[in-house]
């Protein structure tokens, strides 16, 4: 981890935020993020759409990373929201 990455996160200074969820809304020059925890809203970060891209390559790459060395794939909410409809059916 880098050093910058590692002094944020240990300066009582600075914000926490966990998400479990998000909405975006596209502007003319930027993409805004609205996170979420569950239906609470807990933050908003607008971005640039450069960086919003590199951002979003490199989330990609690391949860890859992860995904190779477990072996696991990590579902996303679309691909759990399709299972359990897919799931409910099965059931009736």
């Amino acid at each position: 981890m880098e050093k910058e990455l590692r002094d944020a996160i240990s300066n009582e200074n600075l914000s926490k935020i966990y998400a479990n969820g998000f909405s975006l809304a596209l502007g003319l020059g930027d993409i805004t993020l609205l996170l979420k925890n569950g239906p609470t809203s807990v933050g908003v970060v607008n971005l640039s759409y450069t960086i919003a891209k590199t951002l979003s390559l490199k989330l990609q790459d690391a949860i890859g990373k992860l995904e190779d060395k477990s072996g696991n794939s990590i579902m996303t909410t679309d691909d759990i929201k399709l299972f359990l409809a897919v799931s409910d059916e099965g059931k009736k």
